[in-house]
């Protein structure tokens, strides 16, 4: 028995190295100088802290292209994500309510609001592009903060729906005999009880909205309004890839998923599994 529990971590551990293997290599990378870039070895020779410096100067790399600072994309990303993160609880939270305690919409409607998720982004950017151009909101934070809750919204009120379910209705029926309203009985007793449902869901919204791609090329592709992760085709253009600047953007950008998972991938695993409990 307790050789199979060797084989299987040491089985599990070569898993998860080929699976990181990806990542350390773009560690790595982010590390070298320009003349190391295409070298076919993962640890740097003369590693340096170019790459990184540059990132937050700007300036030109040699004679492979220029690019502005990434602060003012950094910024942005993280105005629009957390936005974004905050309105999605907010909304999902009443919408999942009205669906679980008043069966809102009849039986079916929270599979169809999950449903929703499933319809390819590109189908709706053409309709997302012409909304936005009405409404005076194209290539802003604006616009990037009012498109993100359509894809964001139907999935986190999945998860929050199952949260709600496993709360006791006598709590919000003890709220209403002592007075309060069902909107009070709803913020001051349900909410706090569902923070693991409430927080999975806004966290997915954060981490969808900071590494979302295609949507933000196409409704920000001006520097105003630009995230990390547009910001990053900079260092592909006439004169090559930046593998350097490019590995280090990639590194920055993935620093808060990785921070998130760690501090709360306890509360993400228990409202995962809350959110598919019907």
């Amino acid at each position: 028995m307790q050789k199979m529990t060797v084989v299987l971590t040491l089985i599990s551990w070569i898993i998860l190295v080929v699976y990181l293997m990806p990542f350390i290599w773009l560690i790595g990378t982010s590390f070298k100088p320009i003349g190391e870039w295409g070298a076919p070895y993962l640890v740097p020779q003369n590693p340096t802290l170019r790459n990184y410096v540059e990132l937050t100067t700007g300036g030109i790399y040699g004679v492979r292209g220029h690019f502005p600072a990434i602060t003012s994309y950094l910024i942005n990303s993280i105005i629009t994500a957390s936005v974004v993160a905050m309105l999605t609880a907010l909304f999902g939270s009443m919408t999942a309510y009205a669906i679980q305690r008043y069966r809102v919409g009849g039986t079916t409607f929270a599979t169809w609001i999950l449903s929703l998720r499933m319809i390819p982004t590109v189908a709706i950017l053409l309709p997302l592009v012409i909304l936005t151009r009405f409404l005076g909101i194209y290539n802003t934070l604006t616009g990037l903060i009012f498109v993100y809750p359509v894809i964001a919204l139907p999935i986190s009120t999945w998860f929050m729906i199952g949260s709600f379910k496993s709360i006791p209705r006598e709590a919000e029926e003890a709220a209403l005999l002592d007075g309060c309203s069902e909107l009070e009985a709803f913020y001051r007793i349900v909410l706090p009880q569902s923070t693991t449902g409430v927080a999975t869901a806004a966290t997915f919204a954060f981490l969808f909205c900071w590494s979302e791609f295609l949507i933000p090329l196409l409704l920000a592709p001006s520097e105003s309004a630009m995230p990390l992760t547009v910001f990053a085709a900079y260092f592909s253009n006439q004169y090559g890839i930046l593998w350097g600047p490019l590995s280090a953007a990639a590194i920055v950008i993935a620093i808060p998923v990785i921070v998130i998972a760690i501090v709360i991938h306890k509360y993400i695993v228990r409202g995962l599994t809350l959110g598919f409990i019907r």
